[in-house]
């Protein structure tokens, strides 16, 4: 009980303002496929707190709006993965190095599943 008193402030702030700051990584929405876009939706998709299984209308409604098939693909490997509020939350259990290995890898499969998506669609 203790640890979830200290865990949810901190929790919440994070949350609040990366839900601030979405609007200005999102905003740009067209026919942009290219390698650029893709890096950038999987670092944006891993730092981002997405509810399971919300992240699936979320690309679902950007992909209508005419986001590309890689940035979408990118998005939703990185999406459901990890986010930056879990990753400081984790940072009493993890060093700083084992958090790196899970972002890196994160975005790392996120770049991986954008381009295959851009390959393949």
């Amino acid at each position: 009980m203790a640890l979830a008193i200290k865990l949810l402030p901190e929790y919440l702030i994070l949350v609040l303002l990366l839900g601030a700051t979405r609007a200005w990584l999102f905003p740009v929405l067209g026919a942009h496929d290219g390698i650029f876009w893709v890096v950038a939706m999987a670092v944006a998709g891993t730092l981002f707190v997405i509810p399971t299984a919300g992240e699936v209308p979320i690309v679902q409604a950007m992909f209508a709006l005419g986001m590309g098939a890689g940035p979408a693909g990118a998005l939703i490997m990185t999406l459901p993965a990890v986010s930056l509020p879990s990753l400081a939350m984790l940072s009493r259990i993890f060093s700083l190095r084992t958090r790196l290995v899970i972002v890196v890898g994160v975005v790392l499969s996120g770049i991986a599943g954008g381009l295959i998506a851009m390959i393949v669609f």
